[in-house]
């Protein structure tokens, strides 16, 4: 978790949550992010969503005494029947063949009330240099299994916006490079229209 916060700008991320309403957090790991939006924000109902049954236990213990925030163990598909304000997803898509990233969009897409945001945070190939150091970095803790995943699939900022895009999300793009080694991006998704298109989990 230390090497999480370390490494990845969540308070920049943070930012850009809406300050109230229902916020889903996918892929949520150990609930530093979690935890995190609901201390931040007591206004804000938080639903950390993980399919590893020790990381949503390891959150749910250090979030509990925080009552704007529950730990559920399971895929995108866990969250079905709800309807959020905003949706997180960290570091996430790279872990997923492109048949599954879009279905996980899709179903972020149809939950996601009129006017929510999704914010899809995940990395560039380029620069190519800092594309590596993080290829090199996860490359070894999926294969330790310290993190879930079937291989590592990344897609360039274009392929990202193209993705978002075919499924009816209006992208801004915030590049959070700083001085990390690693070429973070951020997506800010709003549903074209504000309105709810169904696909890929209907």
């Amino acid at each position: 978790m230390w090497a999480r916060h370390v490494l990845a700008p969540l308070d920049q991320i943070a930012a850009y949550v809406p300050r109230c309403g229902e916020i889903l957090d996918v892929g949520c790991g150990y609930g530093l992010f979690s935890n995190a939006l609901a201390l931040e924000e007591p206004r804000r109902s938080v639903v950390a969503l993980d399919p590893a049954g020790p990381k949503v236990a390891a959150g749910r213990r250090a979030g509990r005494s925080l009552p704007n925030v529950r730990y559920l163990q399971g895929t995108i598909d866990a969250a079905r029947g709800g309807s959020f304000d905003a949706i997180t997803v960290l570091d996430v898509l790279y872990l997923l063949p492109p048949a599954e990233k879009r279905y996980l969009l899709a179903c972020c897409r149809e939950l996601l009330k009129p006017g929510g945001v999704l914010l899809l945070k995940t990395n560039d190939t380029r620069p190519r240099w800092k594309f590596l150091v993080t290829w090199l970095q996860e490359a070894i803790m999926t294969r330790s299994g310290l993190t879930l995943g079937r291989g590592l699939h990344f897609y360039s900022e274009a392929q990202h916006r193209a993705l978002l895009c075919d499924l009816g999300f209006e992208v801004q793009v915030v590049r959070l490079d700083g001085w990390w080694p690693y070429p973070h991006l951020l997506f800010i998704c709003r549903p074209a229209g504000g309105g709810q298109r169904r696909e890929g989990g209907s």
